[in-house]
């Protein structure tokens, strides 16, 4: 199966061949786990996450548009996953995201003298607001600035020039400052 596309083996896995989801589990876990380790900064939860992506990603497969590249698309739809496992945990279990992190002196600075708030607290209010921009932006963001991928790993992973994720990550972090100060300011 190693010598098989990953689109490819999403046909095959669509024909009812099971090896052929595994070699793309077997591909792809080390990537999905550490994507769940660092939006959720636990190691257990993560692997269950991870886990719970697999699960998700094979229910979606007769949705995947086989002329786009596989990863992305997988990507798209862990991170998805991930985030939804992420809201439904209680706001003040350990093990948050180190993303707010990039903003905290826009959020610090946007905030009043005396209303200081909590760095788990920035970290909510980040991962809403990333969650709020348009797709295009919010998967560069997330791959720099969560996963701590360089703008050639990003390129790849996401099938675009460098010079677009440069300009996506330059604009997505401008409405990623602008929705910060709106949402301080509520």
């Amino acid at each position: 199966m190693e010598q098989f596309t990953d689109e490819q083996l999403v046909e095959l896995s669509l024909q009812g061949q099971q090896d052929a989801f595994a070699e793309l589990v077997r591909r792809y876990q080390n990537q999905l786990l550490a994507l769940a380790y660092r939006l959720g900064g636990d190691y257990d939860e993560a692997r269950d996450m991870a886990q719970e992506c697999f699960i998700h990603i094979y229910n979606e497969l007769p949705k995947y548009d086989s002329s786009r590249r596989f990863f992305p698309w997988m990507y798209r739809v862990a991170r998805n996953v991930c985030l939804n496992q992420l809201a439904k945990r209680p706001k003040d279990a350990p093990g948050s995201v180190e993303a707010a992190e990039m903003l905290e002196n826009t959020a610090s600075s946007a905030a009043e003298p005396g209303a200081l708030i909590s760095k788990a607290e920035q970290k909510q209010l980040v991962f809403r607001a990333i969650d709020e921009l348009p797709e295009q932006y919010r998967l560069p963001v997330l791959c720099k600035y969560v996963e701590g991928l360089s703008y050639k790993e990003i390129s790849a992973r996401l099938d675009l020039p460098e010079s677009t994720i440069e300009t996506r990550l330059f604009r997505g972090r401008a409405m990623l400052r602008e929705r910060l100060k709106e949402i301080l300011s509520e």
